[in-house]
């Protein structure tokens, strides 16, 4: 266990400049990012499925009484899976937003309709929290619906600029206990 958390403290610094520069290009460029990350998720795959059947191929050719029809199919499925994925995941992704949007508002309802229920256990707890939760969950909702692609690419800043101010707070907290010890 030691041996495994002196391997994550020795490449903390290269954990740290990766996350930097991740949340630098998403809150300055999420969508030449997010292009990217597709892009390379689906070579990633693509490359996999090549490699299968380029295996496959070579194995069927070495020994002629195997049968590799299965690694083969299975192959050229990941090749198709990749082209899928990459013509796709640009709508999905975009649709994300507008299907959170509409959790939020039922979510938000359900808030409202809670606070306000005739049923309640304490006569003494006022219900204007639960409401005021309830209408901020339904404008969320409401903003996610009206505007799905704006709001991603804010997530995505939001994203970016969490990475970097994790950077900098495991910056100062390892310096702090480089002091202590």
């Amino acid at each position: 266990m030691q041996q495994l958390y002196t391997t994550f403290r020795r490449y903390n610094w290269l954990q740290s400049i990766v996350s930097l520069a991740l949340g630098v290009l998403l809150l300055l460029v999420p969508k030449i990012v997010t292009s990217a990350a597709i892009a390379l998720i689906a070579a990633y795959i693509a490359i996999q499925g090549i490699i299968g059947l380029v295996a496959a191929i070579r194995a069927g050719k070495d020994n002629p009484m195997q049968d590799n029809k299965m690694a083969e199919g299975l192959s050229i499925g990941l090749i198709v899976v990749a082209v899928v994925f990459y013509l796709l995941a640009k709508p999905l992704l975009a649709s994300l937003p507008f299907i959170l949007g509409l959790i939020l508002i039922f979510m938000g309802i359900n808030r409202l309709v809670s606070g306000f229920s005739r049923n309640r256990t304490y006569v003494n707890v006022t219900p204007w929290p639960m409401a005021i939760y309830g209408a901020l969950l339904i404008i969320a909702g409401i903003v996610l619906v009206i505007n799905p692609f704006g709001t991603l690419m804010l997530l995505f800043r939001f994203f970016g600029g969490t990475l970097i101010a994790m950077v900098i707070i495991d910056f100062f907290t390892g310096r702090y206990y480089k002091k202590q010890a």
